[in-house]
């Protein structure tokens, strides 16, 4: 029988249920950002959303979640992982409404698939936590690291959001919120020069040069890059680029008079 079903203080089940927040939490936002991508092509506005859903998701922490594991008997079969995540997951979409719905009063489905996505992670990881006796030994013993325990899910948005950018930043780019995106693009374009292919360039920014095929031109501004880029029967004809936003973008269009080979 799990620990937390005896007498164990019951600020492990607040522990275990916090920290089974944050990997829903964590979780969610990785599976958004790539479900984005895939679908939109740019996970655009995805780091909107994981502020967003970190701020309500710890506001239903403390309304809807605190007292409900605090009163209910974990040994009820409930609390089994192949039921509880089920229940966690239409709990989670009945807090979604409650909280945002008395906010926004539109209806998002991707929001609400969301929510159920969260409550499913959620109770998941709470349900086979509880019945884990050596980590629960583990947080009875040596409550002072509880901290790390609750922290260690964001190792996992460390990976996502540093590491797999810093080593493949084109795999990484469309999946990215939309700052991190700015930064592998500031990064990448002082790498090309006039009279390279422009395939090469657009292959590193995956879907970020839509709008060009052989020929075509853009000029975009971020809050600390700057460029302008026009291209000429697949190669660079002009790129310019500044992180201190003087430059000039006007896009000169002479340069397309030239027909290709």
């Amino acid at each position: 029988m799990p620990l937390i079903n005896t007498k164990q203080p019951k600020k492990i089940n607040q522990t275990l249920g916090l920290f089974s927040l944050v990997i829903a939490w964590v979780l969610m936002n990785v599976t958004n950002s790539i479900y984005l991508g895939i679908v939109d092509g740019l996970a655009v506005d995805s780091g909107v959303i994981m502020f967003w859903s970190g701020l309500f998701m710890m506001i239903a922490w403390a309304v809807f979640i605190v007292v409900p594991l605090s009163k209910l008997n974990h040994s009820r079969k409930m609390f089994e992982p192949y039921v509880f995540p089920f229940v966690t997951g239409l709990y989670g979409i009945v807090v979604y409404a409650i909280l945002v719905g008395s906010i926004i009063s539109i209806s998002i489905d991707i929001f609400i698939a969301l929510a159920f996505l969260a409550g499913v992670i959620f109770g998941l990881s709470y349900s086979i936590c509880i019945r884990a006796d050596k980590l629960l030994m583990f947080l009875h013993k040596r409550p002072y690291r509880k901290a790390l325990f609750l922290l260690s899910p964001m190792t996992i948005l460390f990976l996502f959001l540093w590491l797999l950018p810093t080593v493949a930043p084109s795999i990484a780019f469309r999946f990215m919120p939309d700052e991190i995106r700015a930064e592998i693009v500031s990064e990448t374009i002082p790498k090309y020069k006039v009279g390279d292919g422009f395939e090469h360039l657009r292959n590193s920014l995956p879907r970020y040069f839509d709008n060009i095929n052989t020929s075509g031109n853009t000029a975009r501004t971020m809050e600390q890059f700057a460029f302008v880029l026009q291209v000429q029967c697949g190669k660079i004809i002009r790129l310019e680029w500044a992180r201190n936003h003087k430059i000039d973008l006007t896009i000169d269009g002479k340069l397309h008079d030239k027909p290709c080979p």
